[in-house]
């Protein structure tokens, strides 16, 4: 990469020291391992002479340093970086007149021997990368190498790109340091060249579990490590054992750190390592019998210590330490972009059933089918086993059970709850969700009843911006395990899809009552006079349209008004309605029933001729005189019959008006020839 600038001089006179001491190829070979991890690095002196060079080549700055521009400017860019990081004494970053963004390592083993690793030299946007092709044709490239850029420009994210320096630095140091005094510099070498190839491993696409695993084989071969773990999080307050290594490696399993110990919150609060051999320490920690000695190092994801890595009876320096600390950071970026990875994989998943589960909903608007959709799919969601789904009653302010799973819902259909009242009418008053571990020490305690495999539990509630409507209740997971809050954010996103569902719900089944309301006679229960002639339009049209028959019946209760003047209206309305079901009973599905006004009926048949009618009109009266009638008012024997006539499309009519018209007419005749009888229109 940074070859063209072999020849980077500054015009200070030469001052340069001697580097008998330094092993360049022993750096040569170590530097192929760090390349790999950390992309393309260089070393230079104070003055700008490169004294090894990087086993990449990139391409824009071969390009740029092809050109008489951009050779001076690369000089110009390499001596300002090298010049500020000595002076600070730490990493500098900064931005080359070519858009790409590097750093500057400082390497200060004695006043007189200073060095500076550059590297990077990679583009962190899009748009630093068009910056540069705007001004590449400035250089005096011919097309073809501009266009060549595409393939070769390398990219990183900003956030994986300020890792990098300090990383290098941490590792680079110990090592040039053990080089340059000629002392252990060879296994110290090999040891940091082996680390380097463990975390390249680390970007490989291998898992979390295996990630682990990799690092504490390789701490046991390298440090002579006796024995070591990888602890992860168990809630706020301890660390659990999610691998091991050595002897007492299925002891080390069951091994739980408090974090309230003080060397465990000292690690944790500084993230720093720490190690001890003080007894009483490791007594509290309760580590397996045998261990003498603990070393704590933490793994960090920004600020918050997620995991431990715990090495025990081994014997670090300095040195070690150092470099296993670089080891951990650079296993705390692999399980970060794992984490990340699974949470876009997960946010990915539940986004796909949430959108599913929306669609499902919008397809159904009968209550209780949206009942047990919401209940069945949201222990789906989470692996729970057991739950109801509990909707509020707002006229008598109670939660009623709506659907259930794990109990019979007939034992618990009449079970209400007031809201406020027990656990669930507490999520309704509150208006917020509650994850309970452990119902027994939970903070409305109660024995857990036996029916339940844990005593864990978690109740949502269903709102509709600030109103509650409901609440939704989930128990035993099938792993065992307790509910999360990953659970709880899941159940939250999923309760407000199946909320509106749920209201849409309630809207449609208030519509259809106001419907049939409005289209019904609410005492005999029959469609009314306003549907029929609606009904009656449409059939009529359709009629002529086919040439299909429609026939219509019109019919009249006998001395209806003579019955209810000897009985009262509370008898005639009896009389009405036991005709009301006669007729029904009598007719087929298509055809239409409706209470026309005061004692009079008719019935709508579709594709009926006038010959087929009669006969249905003859049993709908026979049924209706062969009906017993009897009450506290009506003497016994007493009958009821009534008059019936009939009317077709188009055969006796071409519109609605005419077809009523005629049937009437037909009625008045079966009326004045002596009644209980029918007649067809002629």
């Amino acid at each position: 990469m940074l070859n063209p600038i072999n020849e980077i001089k500054s015009n200070r006179p030469s001052s340069k020291p001697s580097f008998d001491l330094m092993d360049v190829p022993l750096w040569q070979e170590f530097l192929e391992g760090m390349t790999s991890s950390f992309g393309c690095l260089a070393v230079y002196d104070r003055e700008g002479s490169i004294l090894t060079s990087p086993t990449k080549t990139n391409i824009v700055c071969k390009a740029a340093m092809g050109t008489v521009q951009g050779a001076k400017l690369c000089k110009e860019y390499c001596l300002k970086a090298i010049s500020k990081a000595l002076n600070r004494g730490e990493p500098y970053i900064f931005e080359c007149h070519t858009h790409q963004y590097s750093f500057a390592i400082p390497i200060i083993l004695d006043k007189d021997v200073q060095l500076v690793i550059i590297g990077g030299f990679v583009y962190l946007s899009t748009e630093d990368i068009k910056r540069f092709h705007d001004k590449a044709g400035g250089y005096e490239m011919d097309e073809s190498t501009i266009s060549s850029f595409t393939s070769g420009i390398n990219s990183l994210s900003p956030e994986k790109f300020n890792t990098i320096p300090n990383n290098v630095m941490a590792l680079a140091l110990p090592f040039f340091k053990g080089i340059y005094r000629k002392g252990m510099f060879e296994k110290r070498f090999y040891q940091m060249k082996s680390v380097f190839n463990v975390t390249s491993e680390f970007l490989q696409p291998v898992s979390q579990k295996d990630a682990y695993e990799l690092a504490l084989k390789t701490l046991g071969i390298l440090f002579n490590v006796e024995s070591a773990s990888i602890a992860g999080r168990d809630g706020e307050t301890s660390f659990r054992t999610y691998a091991a290594f050595g002897r007492n490696w299925d002891e080390l399993y069951s091994l739980v750190i408090p974090g309230s110990i003080d060397i465990v919150n000292r690690v944790t609060a500084t993230g720093k390592p720490e190690g001890s051999t003080d007894r009483d320490v490791l007594r509290k920690l309760a580590v397996p019998e045998g261990i003498n000695s603990i070393h704590l190092f933490p793994l960090k994801r920004e600020s918050e210590i997620f995991s431990l890595l715990v090495i025990f009876n081994t014997t670090l320096g300095k040195d070690d330490i150092n470099l296993i600390s670089a080891l951990c950071r650079q296993l705390s970026i692999f399980v970060e972009n794992i984490s990340l990875k699974e949470d876009k994989a997960k946010r990915l998943k539940v986004q796909s059933e949430l959108y599913a589960a929306s669609g499902a909903f919008s397809s159904l608007l009968e209550p209780e089918a949206l009942y047990d959709m919401v209940l069945n799919k949201s222990i789906e969601l989470v692996g729970a086993e057991q739950g109801s789904l509990m909707i509020l009653d707002e006229k008598d302010m109670a939660l009623a059970i709506k659907a259930t799973k794990g109990i019979n819902k007939a034992i618990v259909e009449d079970f209400k709850v007031r809201i406020g009242e027990g656990i669930s009418g507490g999520v309704a008053e509150r208006g917020t969700p509650l994850v309970v571990n452990d119902i027994e020490e939970s903070p409305v305690p109660r024995k857990n009843r036996s029916r339940f495999k844990t005593k864990s539990f978690v109740s949502i509630p269903l709102k509709l911006n600030s109103r509650t409507i409901g609440v939704l209740n989930l128990s035993d997971k099938i792993t065992g395990e307790i509910f999360s809050a990953e659970d709880r954010d899941l159940l939250l996103s999923f309760a407000s899809y199946a909320s509106i569902a749920l209201d849409r719900g309630t809207y449609f089944k208030m519509s259809e009552e106001l419907k049939s309301i409005s289209i019904t006679d609410h005492l005999t229960g029959l469609l009314n006079r306003r549907y029929l002639q609606e009904r009656l339009f449409e059939e009529t049209e359709r009629a002529k349209r086919h040439k299909a028959p429609l026939t219509l019946f019109m019919i009249d209760i006998d001395d209806f008004k003579s019955f209810n003047d000897r009985y009262g209206h509370p008898a005639g309305d009896q009389i009405l309605k036991t005709v009301a079901h006669a007729i029904q009973e009598e007719v087929r599905n298509i055809d239409v029933v409706a209470r026309y006004g005061g004692e009079e009926f008719t019935v709508m048949l579709p594709t009926t001729s006038k010959t087929a009618s009669m006969v249905i009109a003859e049993r709908i009266r026979k049924g209706i005189e062969e009906t017993p009638y009897w009450g506290p008012k009506i003497k016994a024997g007493e009958k009821v019959t009534i008059s019936l006539g009939i009317a077709t499309c188009p055969e006796d009519a071409d519109s609605m008006e005419i077809l009523i018209e005629q049937a009437d007419r037909a009625l008045f005749m079966a009326k004045t020839g002596g009644k209980n009888r029918v007649v067809s229109c002629v």
